[in-house]
């Protein structure tokens, strides 16, 4: 018997117990769905489509450069998404929390999930959540007391992506970066977690409103992973 080709199926079979369904999606039939196209309310977004969004580009980049695409994995997802909430809350953007000393790393943050991981790396992004030129201005209204984003040139206000778009925006300037990149394209990460987390009290601010972002990778220990 291919004892490798076994533990494989045994994956799968395990990632499927406890995948939500926009996991179990492939990348194609996740965007062609309506709702990805909508423009985030930055007051409400919707978290658990922008979750999913950033796993479906993140495989659609995997997919597209040739490379496995990667499942689901809920330990993973946990730890990024408490990353991504805590980057909020504490208002800081770094791969080191010090505000929980429990998470302070990625390795503390997800072995507190899971201790079957054998390989691990973590991307995090900074990235606008209103589509900006590369020069844009601000004006605050009286009326809605809250800031707006300018085109300069066109004179027209600025809008939120949509969920695709934003999701496909922060994968490309992973994409971008040597590092970032390395991790997302690694053909031995086989599990994935994202999250995204959006700037509180949006348009209350000059700064353009904004989401950090977490990928967690990894892969699992054959002989932990056989024993769950």
């Amino acid at each position: 018997m291919n004892w490798w080709v076994l533990f494989q199926f045994l994956q799968w079979v395990s990632s499927t117990k406890n995948t939500p369904d926009l996991y179990l999606l492939n990348d194609e039939v996740f965007f062609a769905q309506s709702s990805c196209h909508q423009p985030i309310n930055l007051d409400q977004p919707d978290t658990l489509l922008l979750d999913a969004a950033l796993f479906q580009a993140t495989n659609e980049a995997r997919r597209a450069a040739k490379m496995p695409i990667l499942l689901y994995n809920q330990s993973l997802d946990k730890a990024a998404r408490h990353h991504a909430q805590s980057m909020i809350r504490f208002d800081f953007y770094s791969h080191q929390n010090y505000h929980q000393l429990i998470a302070i790393n990625p390795v503390k943050r997800i072995e507190n999930q899971t201790k079957s991981i054998s390989r691990l790396a973590e991307n995090i992004g900074q990235y606008s959540t209103i589509n900006t030129t590369d020069w844009y201005g601000v004006r605050f209204n009286r009326r809605s007391k809250r800031y707006q984003y300018l085109d300069l040139e066109s004179q027209t206000l600025c809008q939120p992506y949509t969920y695709a778009q934003y999701a496909r925006y922060a994968v490309q300037q992973w994409l971008n970066s040597p590092h970032h990149r390395a991790n997302l394209l690694n053909p031995s990460f086989t599990h994935l977690g994202t999250a995204g987390r959006l700037s509180i009290d949006p348009y209350q601010q000059r700064q353009a409103p904004f989401g950090r972002l977490v990928q967690n990778f990894g892969s699992f220990n054959l002989l932990a992973q056989e024993s769950r």
